[in-house]
C-alpha cells in the first residue's frame, strides 16, 4: 500500500470531486438546452470562443474551449457546412485558418447565450458579485496550479 495515500479517503472532501460534479451537471443541463435548439456543447463552445465581427484561429479556438486541434478542425468543419461559421486561410499567413460567425452562426450563439447565461443565473442569482469573483479567482489559481 502506498504510504501517502490516506488511510479513510473521503470522496466529498476532494475539491475535484465538486468541480467533477459541477462540470458534469453543468454541461448535461447546458446540452439539454443546447438540444432543443439543434446546438450541442461542442458547437456552443465554438459560438462562444468566436465573437461577432471577429475571427480566430482554430488553435486559438481550440484551446479557449479545452479540445484537441483535430477534433476543432471536425467540429468548425461540420458547423461550416451548416452554415454556421465561415473558415478560411489567414490572410498573409496561410498556415492558420480563421473562423468567423455567419448571420446564422450570430443567431446560434445568442440562443445559446441566453441559455447559458439562464443555467448561470439559477446557479448564482442569490450570490453578491464579490462571491462570484471569488469563485473565479480561486479556479484560476487552482488551474495555474495545475498547469505547473
Amino acid at each position: 500500500m502506498n504510504e501517502t495515500a490516506p488511510v479513510e479517503f473521503e470522496t466529498q472532501e476532494w475539491p475535484f470531486y465538486w468541480l467533477t460534479r459541477a462540470t458534469g451537471l453543468y454541461l448535461s443541463q447546458l446540452e439539454r438546452k443546447l438540444k432543443a435548439a439543434g446546438l450541442d456543447v461542442a458547437r456552443y463552445r465554438v459560438l462562444m470562443c468566436v465573437h461577432p465581427g471577429q475571427a480566430r484561429s482554430i488553435t486559438e479556438i481550440a484551446e479557449l474551449a479545452i479540445v484537441k486541434i483535430p477534433t476543432m478542425m471536425k467540429i468548425v468543419q461540420r458547423m461550416q457546412a451548416e452554415g454556421l461559421v465561415l473558415a478560411a486561410p489567414r490572410a498573409g499567413d496561410g498556415r492558420f485558418t480563421d473562423v468567423s460567425l455567419t448571420q446564422a452562426g450570430m443567431a446560434a450563439r445568442d440562443t445559446a447565450w441566453t441559455m447559458a447565461h439562464a443555467i448561470y443565473e439559477q446557479v448564482f442569482s442569490g450570490d453578491p458579485a464579490p462571491d462570484r469573483m471569488t469563485v473565479n479567482r480561486e479556479l484560476a489559481r487552482i488551474v495555474d496550479h495545475l498547469k505547473g
